[in-house]
């Protein structure tokens, strides 16, 4: 065959496959045009459906460890009953008009707590009131985990069924924050079970740095909440904080306007664990002005009274982030107590002599006692805690290399 016919059946095989190829091109975009958005979330789905069912298995261990807290063998009502409570919610008050919100919010926050109480009372009849109280804080974490597995899934579900490829990218964007979240929770649960104190206990943590070991310490019952005569600096003041060692907040707010019907206040000092940036380092102490607290109804209640009582507020913040607030207190937390006691005896040191002080330890107390002595076993418990967690992520570590 001549050169130049097989040039020009080779020119000829190019050109066709040329063609094809064009064609093939064209059909591949259009396509991708017409089908890019299902393509994308079928990308996406596998990866939020794997976050979904890992969620599911932290929901169900969650829900494991708590009935396991109120018997050893769990019979199948026991574990029926917690997994229906689970569901248990709060309707938010109407605040179209804005008047009075704060007392209804107060009402429906009272009535739910006043639930879970008759809740663990039914589930848990023998269990000592440090016990329930660890219970109902414990179930409340249970139930976050619970709600953020069922909210998840509830996206993955509207992704599947609308192919909603925004909602997808969202999602997917969203889930490192939400399985840090849910992480937390679920650290909280254990931590509440076991009477273990979390980051948000370093307020109490302080005040009963503040209380000696054979303190008259007065327990206002109702208000879930604690206080003691002590000298600090070499001048009588009051140092209060939530009841414990039981896991809970109490109620500062009702607290502090019985404990006024009493005596006369001059200044007030909350302590409380407060939001730290990424970058900031945790355990590190701030000083400022305000009621150094979350929840609105018991910080409203504080500034009414010392807005018409004309009573200086100052604050004390020990920097965590949220995950830390609710883990198990991590040491730099823990050892930022001395630095927080000094920052008190400073902003004391700015008084008056004669002036009535009292001193708030505001967070959740679970495993914190009312007295240092209480707080030094407290302290052995948590570095106990702290170190089976230490060896747990080793050990996972040393399985995953």
């Amino acid at each position: 065959m001549a050169l130049d016919q097989v040039l020009g059946q080779t020119a000829c095989q190019q050109d066709m496959l040329s063609s094809v190829l064009n064609v093939v091109w064209v059909v591949m975009f259009m396509v991708y045009m017409f089908f890019s958005q299902q393509i994308m979330i079928w990308q996406i789905l596998p990866a939020l459906e794997k976050k979904a069912r890992e969620l599911e298995e932290i929901e169900k261990k969650d829900l494991d460890f708590v009935v396991r807290k109120l018997e050893k063998r769990p019979s199948a009502k026991l574990n029926q009953s917690v997994a229906s409570f689970m569901d248990f919610f709060a309707v938010t008050p109407v605040s179209d008009d804005p008047y009075g919100i704060i007392r209804k919010v107060d009402h429906v926050i009272r009535q739910s707590e006043n639930r879970f109480k008759w809740f663990v009372n039914q589930v848990g009849p023998d269990l000592s009131d440090v016990e329930k109280s660890n219970v109902k804080s414990a179930l409340a974490g249970a139930m976050t985990t619970h709600q953020i597995s069922k909210i998840v899934r509830h996206m993955i579900e509207l992704i599947r069924k609308y192919k909603i490829l925004q909602l997808a990218m969202v999602v997917q964007m969203q889930m490192p924050l939400i399985m840090r979240a849910a992480r937390a929770a679920s650290s909280a649960t254990r931590a509440f079970a076991d009477g273990v104190p979390i980051g948000d206990g370093i307020g109490p943590m302080v005040a009963a740095s503040l209380i000696p070991a054979k303190g008259k310490v007065t327990v206002y019952e109702d208000e879930e909440f604690a206080v003691c005569k002590v000298n600090v600096n070499g001048r009588p003041v009051l140092v209060s904080k939530a009841s414990g060692p039981g896991a809970t907040v109490g109620h500062p707010g009702k607290f502090l306007l019985k404990l006024m019907k009493k005596q006369r206040l001059d200044r007030i000092i909350t302590v409380d664990a407060a939001m730290r940036l990424e970058g900031e380092k945790a355990g590190s102490v701030a000083e400022g002005v305000g009621v150094a607290m979350g929840g609105s109804v018991d910080r409203y209640e504080i500034e009414d009274v010392a807005v018409r009582k004309q009573i200086p507020l100052d604050a004390i913040a020990i920097k965590v982030s949220d995950e830390e607030a609710l883990k198990p207190m991590i040491r730099p937390v823990l050892d930022s107590i001395p630095e927080a006691t000094e920052a008190l005896r400073t902003a004391l040191g700015r008084t008056k002599r004669n002036e009535r002080i009292l001193i708030m330890g505001v967070g959740n107390t679970c495993g914190v006692g009312n007295n240092v002595k209480a707080l030094e076993e407290n302290r052995k418990d948590l570095l106990k805690a702290l170190k089976k967690i230490e060896e747990a992520k080793k050990g996972r570590k040393e399985q995953n290399d």
